[in-house]
């Protein structure tokens, strides 16, 4: 069974986090999993897993550094996965230059974005043995880098059981949006599309979830609650990798409204089971929104087609299956 080390940004909370006992229970199955990130513990052993979370200080990366390297010689780690390619990718490439181990290096969302990290990204695509990406196009930028790489295209871990299981599904007259106030989620473009037919749809609301939002920041319990009686949800995003509230949406037979960016279209359909509209055009998203508030029983359709696609595509079983496979895939 292969040792393997994740590094990380992620920030764990190991109480509350219980989606995190299936990935890494599932993960088990087929290899030894050490996780490196940030949080407040420190050597636990959990769910298969051990994991040596460090407070996110201004030192983490030091701290991680000399962690991780420590690790690598004490547990015999024989595969690194640094899940980004930016200073995670960094630690990995040293450690795989000193130690000789096998790097895999993830792609989670578009690194250009971290303009003055962003130069070490082709450092740790060229030193990676593996390259895995959670949706199509930012492997596609990968290979205009490396493009003899080995790659691997599946999703983050996403736990859609509880979703899928919701029986009490009701689309209550509000537009939903999950997130948190950055320029990159385009909350702008949705508050204005949504003033522009407002009063063609005055029993309707916009209601915002996520940190500095009217809503407020919720538990994942009372965002689910939210997401289970909303009408649609929408996703303006300027920016995206494979937006895991899109997946949870769909789980729950709702129809989604997104910008046609990063891996959403390899989520929506355009016209089947949401749309689609380009980055920033109001008038389109405002266009979008008034064609599915006027037709309830085609958001009913787009719902059921697209948790259709997330029973077929996205279960935990299928995740845990394509992780093992990469980790066992021979090098080169």
């Amino acid at each position: 069974m292969k040792k393997v080390l994740f590094i990380g940004v992620t920030k764990y909370n190991l109480e509350k986090d219980a989606h995190l006992r299936k990935k890494f229970e599932g993960l088990s199955q087929g290899i030894k999993s050490y996780v490196l990130a940030r949080g407040w513990a420190f050597g636990r052993k959990l769910w298969g897993a051990e994991f040596y979370l460090l407070p996110p200080t201004i030192l983490f990366w030091l701290m991680a550094f000399k962690l991780a390297f420590w690790l690598c010689l004490i547990k015999k780690i024989d595969v690194i996965v640094a899940q980004g390619p930016l200073m995670e990718g960094l630690v990995g490439t040293i450690i795989k230059k000193i130690l000789k181990k096998e790097l895999i290096v993830e792609l989670h969302g578009d690194w250009e974005f971290k303009k003055t990290l962003a130069r070490i990204a082709p450092i740790s695509l060229r030193n990676a043995d593996k390259i895995r990406g959670v949706a199509g196009y930012l492997i596609e930028k990968a290979k205009k880098i490396v493009p003899q790489k080995t790659y691997f295209l599946f999703p983050t871990f996403t736990d859609l059981d509880d979703f899928l299981a919701e029986k009490d599904i009701r689309f209550e007259n509000y537009v939903l949006f999950v997130g948190r106030v950055d320029k990159t989620k385009g909350i702008n473009y949705l508050t204005e599309a949504f003033s522009k037919i407002k009063n063609d749809f005055p029993d309707f609301e916009l209601f915002l979830i996520g940190e500095g939002l009217p809503g407020g920041k919720l538990p994942l319990g009372k965002v689910r609650e939210k997401m289970r009686a909303c009408y649609c949800l929408a996703v303006p995003s300027v920016s995206e990798g494979l937006p895991r509230v899109i997946m949870e949406a769909m789980a729950l037979g709702k129809p989604v409204i997104a910008s046609n960016v990063g891996g959403i279209p390899d989520l929506i359909e355009d016209g089947q089971n949401g749309f689609l509209f380009e980055v920033g055009n109001v008038n389109k998203l405002a266009e979008k929104l008034r064609i599915l508030l006027q037709d309830k029983n085609l958001a009913i359709e787009m719902g059921r087609r697209g948790q259709e696609l997330v029973r077929a595509n996205f279960s935990n079983e299928k995740y845990i299956s394509n992780y093992l496979k990469m980790i066992s895939y021979p090098q080169g």
